[in-house]
């Protein structure tokens, strides 16, 4: 165990530099050259890593008619339907990779099933990321740690306990070097909710290298008034923080105008600017050289001292409208009674691990799989254990 990691040719940790890392997410809109635009900016910025996300509509969940109405900023809109718009394509991950190569910057990925790492295993790419709505995906998290690779979790919406089942689980199938990110999982995040003073505490109770993946933005996140996206970085790192993860967007007033229209832009809330980025790691670089930093304005000192809040693990108030996304075991394929159960995780099988919630927890997969169904089942129902026919199956192996 160690809190400090090598991603390629760079110490991330202890008495290093933080590692900062440029998310690109949807904000691509589509096009591969706004991708690579990202790339550039974020390089002019000051970032050393460029995060994607490798996933498809129907990895990240079904088609199955299931929309957003938990109160976040995306409810009314199909689930589906802004995986298929928000996703960047396979075929795009290499060239976005020799980009930031060209530029000097590491790009990796967040996968979100089991295939979408043996793709990224084929790139070679240094790092792994778990998002934070993963932190619960047992199965795909063994899958990740079995390369042996570097990997960051983020905490977002998580318990202690779902934290610890990640980080064992990391190590128990071979990840030897582990980064954890406080992370709050409100989009956008409040400052009042961000609960920085956990960060230094994740590194002492779970021996890894410490960060923070962040989602505040503005002041006023309610109507989105007063954008303060350098304040919770600059004070993540005055409290420990080795890695600071953000959005990246060229323009958010263009995102929110896409996303108005349901055409894109779902990240536009907690994205930032490439200016907005600049001044977030020029301050870092500040701090780590000197020891200090100098704010502006009252609102900035205002959210700045607001962002410490207490030491926090349980979803906040904002989290909350997301918890329900997480993903759970679902029915993928129709099943007659008697019929076995078979966990996908990226092979064939008629039960998978895809959002939202509503199913059984993902760290049942393993003795799910082979039992049988008391009755039929149609696919888009969310597994329920009244579904299995544990009985049977256990006088079977009894017998």
């Amino acid at each position: 165990m160690s809190k400090v990691m090598q991603i390629k040719d760079r110490k991330v940790g202890v008495d290093h530099p933080c590692y900062l890392v440029a998310e690109i997410s949807c904000n691509h809109e589509g096009n591969i050259d706004e991708a690579v635009r990202i790339i550039r900016a974020s390089k002019e910025a000051g970032a050393d890593a460029i995060k994607i996300q490798t996933y498809t509509a129907d990895t990240m969940t079904r088609d199955f008619k299931n929309k957003a109405n938990t109160g976040s900023i995306w409810d009314g809109l199909d689930i589906y339907s802004i995986y298929h718009k928000a996703h960047t394509p396979w075929d795009w991950h290499e060239k976005l990779q020799r980009v930031a190569e060209d530029e000097g910057m590491h790009l990796f990925s967040t996968p979100f099933d089991e295939t979408a790492v043996d793709f990224l295993e084929k790139m070679n790419t240094p790092v792994y990321k778990v998002a934070s709505f993963e932190i619960v995906d047992i199965k795909l998290i063994e899958r990740i740690a079995r390369t042996g690779k570097p990997v960051i979790v983020s905490t977002g919406m998580a318990n202690f306990l779902e934290i610890k089942e990640a980080v064992d689980t990391l190590r128990r199938h071979g990840a030897g070097q582990i980064a954890v990110l406080h992370c709050n999982s409100g989009y956008p995040a409040p400052f009042a909710e961000a609960n920085l003073n956990t960060i230094p505490v994740i590194a002492a109770l779970f021996d890894v290298v410490p960060g923070l993946s962040d989602h505040t933005m503005f002041a006023d996140p309610v109507n989105f008034n007063t954008p303060l996206g350098h304040v919770a970085g600059v004070e993540g790192v005055k409290l420990g923080a080795k890695i600071i993860e953000i959005h990246v967007t060229m323009d958010r007033e263009h995102a929110r105008q896409l996303m108005t229209g349901d055409k894109g832009g779902y990240d536009w809330a907690f994205s930032k600017e490439p200016h907005e980025l600049k001044k977030m790691i020029d301050m870092i670089r500040q701090y780590e050289h000197t020891g200090k930093v100098a704010y502006e304005t009252d609102i900035e000192r205002e959210m700045a001292a607001l962002s410490h809040g207490t030491v926090s693990f349980e979803p906040t108030k904002r989290e909350k409208t997301s918890l329900p996304y997480r993903p759970t075991l679902w029915v993928v394929d129709n099943i007659k009674r008697g019929d076995t159960l078979s966990f996908a995780g990226g092979r064939p099988g008629n039960i998978d691990s895809i959002r939202p919630g509503g199913g059984l927890h993902i760290r049942y997969a393993d003795f799910i799989d082979g039992q049988v169904a008391t009755r039929d089942l149609k696919a888009g129902e969310p597994l329920q254990w009244d579904m299995i026919d544990l009985v049977k199956s256990s006088l079977a192996k009894i017998a």
